[in-house]
């Protein structure tokens, strides 16, 4: 089962994600422009941290559309061979408790 903590730390983990990929020169432009649209609509940092623990469902459910792109997303980039392993294994754990 998730843990609110495992769920806040990977939206944390999934926004940094999303902020790296978008200035990636190595990714193909596709993806950048990707990232860079959904992190538009991704929760602030801020409201993810400020957030209780039982604000986080309010906060998901708020965002549910982006959230659930951005995790079509990252599976698509886990799983090509356009990718590092280290950013593989990144979006591996990053996908374990995102959403």
């Amino acid at each position: 089962m998730t843990t609110p903590h495992e769920r806040r730390r990977n939206l944390i983990w999934g926004r940094e994600a999303l902020e790296e990929q978008s200035a990636d020169a190595t990714l193909p432009q596709e993806w950048r422009d990707k990232s860079a649209e959904l992190l538009s609509g991704y929760p602030s940092l801020a409201s993810i941290r400020d957030s209780s623990d039982h604000g986080l469902e309010p906060l998901q459910i708020q965002h549910a559309t982006v959230l659930a792109a951005i995790r079509d997303l990252f599976q698509r980039m886990r799983v090509s061979r356009a990718i590092t392993e280290q950013r593989r294994y990144s979006l591996l754990v990053i996908l374990r408790h995102f959403y």
